[in-house]
């Protein structure tokens, strides 16, 4: 049987847990765990080098409270919460470290921003571009245990309101998801009504 790529893998790999510890929480072999790097084109994490002892010495050092919670399996919400430091932060000590997140807790402890910090890639004039699972044609989010529309979330996290109707982009760039990129049926209308306008009545005081 062909080997799958899983979101599941896919995630542990972006928080930087090794294969060794991939395969012992999540059962599954070299080749199901290589196919999902190829597929959701996950880049092979940086050796720290020479100086990673040193590194791994200083993190430890500067964030011992996250450490020690990080240790201790806790979820990136309380960690958070707990000492004010950022979601992607952490992401960075789980890789300098080798702590992987627990894949039993994958989806729960993933929030909704937490879930676009991770997957939403910014490139070019202010375009973003989706990088993480699809449903279809769609990008979907998985965060605290439910599946979400990656693009109505990118949306109501820019515009700090829910989307109503269809969210599509306003720019040239197919699939582009950054938020200031992206209208609903609610700002389409309002593009429409002030274009009407200004062709009736023109610039006026």
């Amino acid at each position: 049987m062909t080997a799958q790529p899983r979101e599941d893998v896919a995630a542990m790999l972006r928080a930087g847990a090794t294969y060794r510890a991939i395969r012992e929480q999540l059962g599954v072999g070299h080749g199901v765990i290589r196919k999902t790097r190829t597929t959701y084109d996950i880049p092979t994490p940086r050796r720290l080098g020479p100086r990673g002892a040193e590194l791994r010495a200083a993190t430890e050092r500067r964030y011992p409270k996250v450490v020690a919670m990080l240790r201790a399996e806790a979820t990136t919400r309380q960690i958070t919460a707990a000492t004010g430091v950022s979601a992607p932060t952490l992401v960075r000590i789980r890789r300098i470290l080798d702590i992987p997140v627990p894949a039993r807790n994958m989806r729960t402890l993933r929030t909704i921003p937490e879930g676009l910090a991770l997957y939403v890639e910014p490139y070019g004039d202010g375009h973003a571009r989706w990088t993480g699972p699809y449903a279809g044609d769609q990008p979907q989010l998985c965060a605290g245990g439910r599946r979400h529309s990656a693009r109505r979330e990118a949306f109501r996290a820019h515009h700090d309101r829910p989307p109503v109707g269809t969210v599509q982009e306003d720019c040239d760039e197919p699939g582009c998801i950054a938020g200031a990129h992206l209208t609903d049926q609610t700002i389409r209308d309002e593009a429409q009504f002030n274009a009407v306008y200004h062709a009736i009545f023109g610039d006026t005081a």
